[in-house]
């Protein structure tokens, strides 16, 4: 029976590096945002549309951000429990079997 509640570890783990490189994505956004304008990068309102899409997004990366690192340790406690009660799921089954293999 506890084999077939066995977590994939191998794909969790792939989960965790997608988020830890999306959280490094916008971790590096928000770095960029705070550099100084894009001014003359081209005509004016190219560079008020720069001016207003950092001043809009810079919080919202730092948030996002932040948030994506508490789902990634979230995440990985929620794996860590879960091995957890595998683990002490498997050990009572043994001891069942070894019980009932003993009467």
């Amino acid at each position: 029976m506890a084999d077939r509640l066995k977590i994939d570890g191998t794909e969790l783990d792939r989960f965790f590096r997608d988020l830890k490189k999306a959280q490094e994505s916008f971790t590096a956004l928000q770095e960029a945002l705070r550099a100084p304008g894009a001014d003359g990068l081209g005509t004016d309102d190219l560079d008020r549309a720069c001016d207003r899409f950092q001043e809009e997004w810079h919080y919202g990366a730092k948030e996002i951000a932040e948030q994506i690192g508490e789902l990634t340790d979230i995440t990985q406690k929620a794996k860590d429990d879960f091995r957890e009660v595998d683990v002490a799921l498997e050990k009572a089954l043994e001891k069942a079997r070894s019980r009932g293999a003993g009467r």
